[in-house]
């Protein structure tokens, strides 16, 4: 039993050890990023203001169906856990039989048993607690996995309503413009019929009536598909959603500064860097798992109970007996099973940690990628409104001019062009702006 005892110490197979990676020591694009770490603390979709939008993300992580399967993941894991470390104990069992022999010279000889029984495999070289550690660990890889389920849920849909406030804008854009128009070429109309003007200038007018009135189901269909996708995140049949899409000129805002921190906390912050990580842990544990199985087995078994010729003899003072066996099963020849398990396993290992580093990697360009776009897209809105209000000055004093007869309506038809097209960039631009920071905070890690 010491034996036994000292052998339950030791376990065959790798220790665990946090793979290494080599990160830089600041971001290349982090003049919008300050340092400080308070990401992790908050819910990072209120820092735009829209109580919308912090509506949608809180119904969505409530009733998202693919969230629901996380989590459904997470218990299963939990429960996956338990069972391993069940194996610990001793299997206790009863068993109930009865048999019926017949030969010519003995007749009929009956046996009845009454037999509780217990097995114990003692864990000689650590296979039962490398199998647990392996569990814990895809339990803890589970949880991260639900975190980035959360993340990207909520980053779909913060991208989505952007998306859908785009698409109402620029709907309101060409409506608008589709009515102006509209009453430019009936005033076009009038002074062709009257002399004042060409034919020329009527159908340069009705072209650019109908430019606007195609633009008005392009949008239509934009905005009622990204209604419908959003619908899905939500978990809820397709249904219209009333928003206001001059909420990106007027209530959105822009975060002043991202709490970045530095790249090192990416291997904290990102639920995908940890679940990595976790899935490393599970798999040194499973080389241990494979290596032990090389190694001999060790099983207790004991068992007793009460035996009689007779069903009514169980109850009848018989005596009690019982049996105990000690077993050691060594594997000694199977054709290389054994060591190509053992193999796979190292293997298996091996590719979860390029994973891991492969994960870091990817994260590092995200976060650059993202920092990078939320500085360009700042400075691009910011042309953007010069441009628009250049292109308004411009479509004013064009219209004044050919009303005076200094110009032509080709010059109106460029000029009413450009602010058409100005007015949908830059509504473009916005949501595109707010989308990146969506990304950012995503590449962060969010905040939860």
């Amino acid at each position: 039993m010491a034996a036994v005892l000292w052998f339950t110490g030791c376990a065959v197979g790798p220790t665990f050890k946090s793979p290494e990676v080599a990160l830089p020591s600041a971001y290349l694009y982090d003049s919008v990023a300050s340092r400080g770490d308070t990401v992790v603390n908050l819910a990072w979709w209120e820092n735009f203001g829209d109580p919308m939008l912090t509506g949608l993300i809180e119904q969505t992580l409530d009733s998202n169906r693919n969230l629901a399967v996380a989590a459904s993941r997470i218990e299963q894991a939990r429960l996956q856990l338990k069972s391993a470390r069940a194996e610990f104990g001793p299997a206790v069992g009863l068993g109930i039989r009865g048999e019926g022999t017949y030969t010519d010279r003995t007749g009929i000889v009956q046996q009845y048993a009454v037999e509780p029984n217990i097995t114990w495999e003692i864990d000689l070289f650590g296979k039962l607690r490398r199998t647990a550690e392996s569990a814990r660990a895809r339990m803890l890889a589970t949880e991260q996995n639900y975190r980035s389920v959360m993340l990207s849920l909520a980053a779909e849909v913060a991208t989505s309503y952007f998306d859908l406030l785009q698409y109402d804008m620029s709907l309101r854009i060409a409506r608008e413009t589709y009515g102006l128009r509209r009453a430019s070429q009936d005033i076009i109309d009038s002074l062709v019929y009257y002399g004042m003007s060409s034919a020329v200038d009527l159908e340069q007018a009705r072209s650019l009536t109908a430019t606007a009135a195609a633009a008005i189901p392009q949008y239509e269909r934009a905005k009622a598909q990204t209604e419908m996708a959003l619908c899905a995140l939500l978990g809820q049949n397709p249904h219209p959603f009333e928003v206001d899409g001059t909420r990106l000129f007027t209530s959105v805002l822009l975060p002043a500064e991202v709490p970045a921190g530095l790249p090192a906390s990416l291997l904290d912050r990102r639920p995908d860097i940890r679940q990595a990580y976790y899935e490393v842990a599970s798999a040194t544990a499973e080389v241990g798992v494979a290596v032990a199985n090389r190694y001999p087995s060790l099983t207790l078994t004991g068992e007793g109970g009460l035996l009689s010729s007779t069903l009514k003899g169980l109850f009848r003072g018989n005596p009690f007996g019982w049996s105990a066996s000690l077993s050691v099963a060594e594997p000694l020849f199977a054709w290389g099973k054994n060591k190509r398990a053992e193999e796979i396993a190292r293997e298996e290992n091996r590719q979860a940690v390029l994973n891991y580093e492969q994960t870091v990697i990817t994260a590092l360009g995200e976060v650059e990628s993202a920092l990078a776009g939320v500085a360009t897209y700042r400075a691009q809105a910011e042309r953007y409104r010069e441009l628009l209000r250049a292109t308004r000055a411009t479509q004013v004093l064009t219209q004044e001019l050919y009303r005076n007869g200094s110009n032509t309506y080709l010059d109106v038809l460029d000029a009413e062009r450009e602010l058409f097209s100005t007015q949908i960039g830059f509504s473009e631009v916005l949501s595109a702006q707010l989308a990146e920071y969506v990304s950012l905070y995503k590449a962060l890690g969010g905040g939860w």
